[in-house]
């Protein structure tokens, strides 16, 4: 028994203990002693850390969220325009008998929020209509191919656009409720279409480029497209194409354009592109004075 007393003692050790207070010791004394040795960075980075996978913001938004949100940025961007030079292109094709009569349109203007200035053509089989018209403050000038000379006036021009314009356009089409199908999106561009589903009131401020806002009420046309192109990377629209279809176009074209000689005949297609540049900018206008 007394053999067997005096061994237990010498079995037992605290050997874990005794490592875990010479490490430190050591890490003081001996720098090669820490290599050798359990490092606290390496406990440490044993501890597993969750990764977490990518999220595709596209994938969650749901597409009338993305659609609505491009239309209020566009809307918010347009809505602040009052300054841009513009760039129109079209042509009038006039049903003459079954007779189709092409009538090329053009018009170039330069806006600003205190004065604006624009020129629009028509040319009828070799014949060349123009009409000029400048506006500073509340004061309006026009001139027409058979004058030579400016004169004051009441109205302007058709082919003039006035620097609410842009904003007429985010009023009359952005508010809209668009499906994704109408909706084009593209790196550089995302086009917004709309044609003669929605009231027919919305395309007053494009139909007024070729007829005055009277004009305008009274040959209001029974089918249209309307396509805005607006840049990815500002929301501005840099292009509209507009397509018009006009039941009475003869008429129209008599008393708009001053063709009498089209008066009697039938429907016409109007098709207009108007390019945007300088948007925003700030560049003078040069207003003509007027022979009194």
């Amino acid at each position: 028994m007394v053999e067997s007393e005096e061994a237990e003692p010498i079995t037992p050790t605290q050997e874990p203990t005794f490592v875990a207070v010479i490490v430190p010791v050591a890490a003081a004394e001996d720098k090669h002693s820490v290599t050798l040795g359990p490092s606290p960075i390496s406990i440490a980075t044993s501890v597993p850390i969750p990764t977490v996978p990518p999220v595709n913001i596209r994938e969650i938004l749901k597409p009338e969220v993305e659609d609505k949100t491009l239309q209020e940025k566009t809307l918010d961007s347009v809505s602040k325009v009052n300054s841009f030079k513009y760039i129109l292109e079209g042509i009038a094709r006039v049903d003459a008998g079954g007779i189709l009569v092409a009538v090329p349109l053009s018009a170039t203007g330069a806006v600003t929020s205190s004065a604006s200035i624009s020129k629009f053509e028509a040319n009828l089989l070799g014949i060349r209509l123009y009409v000029e018209s400048a506006k500073s403050g509340d004061n309006i000038y026009t001139r027409e191919s058979s004058l030579e000379e400016w004169k004051d006036s009441q109205n302007l021009a058709i082919g003039h656009i006035s620097d609410d314009f842009f904003k007429a356009i985010g009023d009359s089409f952005l508010k809209s409720d668009l499906s994704g199908s109408h909706i084009l999106i593209t790196q550089e561009k995302t086009t917004f279409l709309f044609s003669d589903s929605g009231p027919v009131g919305s395309v007053t401020p494009l139909f007024e480029l070729i007829a005055t806002e009277e004009e305008s009420r009274r040959f209001s046309p029974e089918k249209w497209k309307v396509n805005l192109e607006v840049d990815s990377d500002n929301y501005e629209i840099s292009k509209i194409i507009s397509e018009f279809s006009l039941s009475n176009g003869g008429q129209f074209l008599s008393e708009v354009f001053g063709m009498e000689g089209l008066s009697g005949v039938g429907s016409t297609d109007v098709e207009l592109v108007i390019r945007f540049s300088q948007i925003g900018e700030d560049f003078p206008v040069v207003i003509p004075q007027p022979t009194h």
